[in-house]
């Protein structure tokens, strides 16, 4: 009879970072922070999705930086040196976003709502009539998914469990900011509210 391998318990270092706010559901009651955790649940990450929860609630993540598609994080874990975490959005050419924005534009109480930290349900209809996504979908086609996450840890699975928590923190600020889910998309908040 052969023993199951045991792992050392290993503890993350101490960090104060930034702190998730939503420790029951992560994310927040709005129809889009619900469709972005449920997203996440879907995504077949099983226990590195709580784990990742624990280190957002912790303030494992000590540095966030959204730039527009390209998200960039540290996040503290076992090791002296925080990891490097990316994750990439895929978007749509120039023209489909640029028609994007332009329908959002044409509805101004579109265009105020999201202004108000609200997102119409318009919105992700006018991204499917388009042939974009709003919400990650995964794989694409063969070799192209919607979105790519990369950490420096040695984790085999990806995404391992500190891109987890920078998914989870980056739900909490879409619950707060939906606009931010739209910038993910390459799509910015000048696109919508600037006319030519």
């Amino acid at each position: 009879m052969s023993k199951k391998k045991r792992y050392p318990i290993r503890i993350p270092r101490y960090a104060t970072g930034i702190r998730a706010q939503e420790p029951r559901n992560g994310c927040g009651r709005a129809w889009w922070a619900m469709r972005w955790r449920k997203i996440l649940e879907s995504m077949g990450l099983g226990s590195r999705l709580g784990r990742g929860k624990n280190y957002a609630l912790s303030g494992q993540v000590v540095k966030l930086e959204i730039e527009g598609p390209h998200v960039k994080a540290s996040v503290v874990g076992t090791r002296p040196d925080p990891y490097r975490v990316t994750i990439d959005f895929r978007v749509a050419d120039e023209k489909v976003r640029a028609r994007i924005a332009g329908r959002i534009r044409a509805e101004p109480m579109l265009a105020a709502r999201l202004a108000a930290d609200d997102l119409p349900m318009e919105v992700e209809v006018f991204f499917r009539e388009e042939g974009a996504q709003l919400f990650p979908g995964g794989k694409i086609s063969k070799g192209v998914y919607d979105m790519t996450t990369a950490c420096s840890c040695p984790d085999y699975a990806n995404p391992c469990k500190h891109a987890s928590a920078v998914l989870t923190l980056l739900g909490e600020e879409i619950a707060r900011r939906p606009m931010t889910l739209l910038e993910l998309r390459g799509i910015a908040a000048e696109d919508i509210y600037d006319e030519d």
